[in-house]
C-alpha cells in the first residue's frame, strides 16, 4: 500500500507541475487590438488611465511601450495570442473548467451483502449492484486539446451502507466540432480509492453474528468518455460514461478492538467484503468556465 501511495504522489507532482506551467503561459498571453483605421496589433493592454490605454508590444525583436487614446481603439480582445512573440491568433476555448455531474451505475464482481440464517456468506442479488454516482472535476488546459486536473467521485450501494470514494490527478482531452462550440471529452485518471461497509454482518463464534464496520483502500483507475454541449458563454451541459476499477490489497475491521479487545481471539471471516471498485457509471451535469 505504501508503494501504491508513493506512485500516486509522484504522478500528482507531475500533473500539478504541468498545471503550474500552463498558468505561467496564461500570465504571458497577449491581447489583440484593432484601431479605428482597421490596423491590428498583438500587444499587452493595460488599465485605462484618463483617456489613454498603456500598451506594450514587440517591434524588431525589441519590447516597446506607449499609449493609445481610447477614441482610437475600435476593438480589443484579451488573451488572444499565446505570447508577445506569437502573432498567430488563438481560437476561443475555455482555459479552466469545473464540472459537476450525478447519475447511476452498476457494480461488477463478487458482492457480499451479509449472512444467511445459518450464518453462511450471503451474496448480493442483481438489484444490490445498483449504484448512486456523483462526481466533479477541475481541469486547466494547456491548449484546445490537452488539459490536466483533478477528479473526485462518490458512489454508494445498499442505501448508503456501502460507500466508495475516488480522487486522483487526471489527463483530459477535448475533440472539438468544426465551429469550436461543442466537443467530445476523454478523461484518464489514476488515484486513491477508499471503500467502507458500515453495517457488515460477520460470524462471531459458532452460533453468533455481529455487525461491524469495514474499510479498505487501494490504487484505482478511472476512464471517462463524454460529450459537452455548450449552452452559454460560461456553461455547458455534460453527458458522461465512466469506468472505474480497483482491487484493495486488504480490508480492515474499523472497530476490531470492540469485538476482540484482547487481540487473542481469531478475527471473523470478512472475505468478499469490499472486494473491488469495478463499475460502469452514467451521469449528466454541467461544466462551468
Amino acid at each position: 500500500m505504501k508503494k501504491d501511495s508513493y506512485r500516486v504522489l509522484v504522478l500528482s507532482l507531475f500533473i500539478f507541475n504541468g498545471i503550474f506551467l500552463s498558468c505561467t503561459t496564461l500570465v504571458n498571453a497577449q491581447d489583440f487590438l484593432v484601431t479605428i483605421k482597421k490596423d491590428s496589433l498583438n500587444c499587452k493592454i493595460g488599465k485605462l488611465t484618463g483617456d489613454f490605454y498603456p500598451i506594450e508590444f514587440m517591434l524588431d525583436d525589441e519590447l516597446m511601450s506607449g499609449m493609445i487614446h481610447k477614441d482610437s481603439v475600435l476593438f480589443f480582445k484579451k488573451n488572444m495570442f499565446r505570447s508577445i512573440d506569437d502573432t498567430r491568433l488563438r481560437p476561443w476555448y475555455p482555459r479552466v473548467t469545473y464540472g459537476i455531474n450525478i447519475g447511476g451505475g452498476r457494480q461488477y464482481g463478487k458482492l457480499r451483502v451479509g449472512l444467511t440464517e445459518d450464518l453462511n456468506p450471503q451474496w448480493g442479488s442483481s438489484s444490490d449492484r445498483n449504484v448512486f454516482y456523483a462526481g466533479s472535476d477541475l481541469v486547466i488546459y494547456l491548449n484546445a486539446l490537452t488539459g490536466y486536473g483533478i477528479k473526485y467521485h462518490y458512489r454508494s450501494m445498499l442505501g448508503g451502507d456501502i460507500q466508495q470514494h475516488y480522487i486522483g490527478p487526471m489527463l483530459a482531452l477535448r475533440f472539438w466540432d468544426e465551429d469550436r462550440k461543442n466537443h467530445w471529452i476523454l478523461q484518464c485518471s489514476a488515484g486513491l480509492g477508499a471503500m467502507s461497509y458500515t453495517d457488515a454482518a460477520v460470524k462471531l463464534g459458532p452460533d453468533k453474528s455481529i455487525n461491524i464496520k469495514l474499510t479498505a483502500k487501494t490504487l484505482a483507475g478511472d476512464i471517462a468518455v463524454g460529450y459537452n454541449w455548450k449552452l452559454s458563454p460560461n456553461i455547458s451541459s455534460l453527458f458522461k460514461l465512466s469506468l472505474t476499477t480497483g482491487y484493495p490489497n486488504f480490508v480492515r475491521i474499523f472497530d476490531d478492538t470492540r469485538i476482540n479487545p484482547t487481540g487473542a481471539d481469531p478475527l471473523p471471516d470478512i472475505s468478499g467484503y469490499c472486494q473491488n471498485m469495478n463499475s460502469v457509471n452514467f451521469s449528466v451535469g454541467f461544466e462551468f468556465y
